[in-house]
């Protein structure tokens, strides 16, 4: 060094997020803070917001299953199908029983999550994100 300091990469402007000061020059940079926030907040919720949503991530498959089922059902009906429907009726039962084995758990720590708790908002877009998922 020859006296002079001298900075390098940083951004002449700069914003504050939560404490944290993110340069706008690196869009990789605001990516990886982006996807570290995000990170944080799943794990700032609750143990019990956090098992209510692994269990909501367990139950998507047969919900998105059940969802394609009585869809295909209707239209079985619509057309006047009733074999088809008697068969599809007899797959829905039998994703229904194993989404109702998670029902008493999920009642339990519903009372955690709900509108006034800190974990409401996130395990609100948990449930958006799994929704739009089965969409797919």
């Amino acid at each position: 060094m020859n006296g002079s300091s001298e900075v390098i990469g940083v951004s002449c402007c700069a914003w504050t997020i939560s404490g944290v000061a993110m340069l706008t020059r690196s869009p990789v940079a605001l990516g990886m803070l982006a996807a570290m926030l995000a990170a944080g907040n799943a794990f700032a919720v609750s143990r019990e917001a956090q098992e209510f949503m692994s269990i909501q991530s367990k139950m998507a498959p047969d919900q998105c299953e059940l969802q394609r089922l009585s869809s295909q059902a209707a239209a079985a009906q619509r057309a006047g199908d009733r074999g088809k429907r008697i068969q599809l009726d007899g797959q829905m039962e039998a994703v229904v029983k194993r989404l109702q084995a998670n029902q008493p758990r999920l009642q339990e720590l519903a009372k955690y999550v709900q509108a006034p708790s800190p974990d409401y908002q996130a395990v609100m877009q948990h449930t958006s994100e799994l929704r739009a998922k089965c969409k797919l």
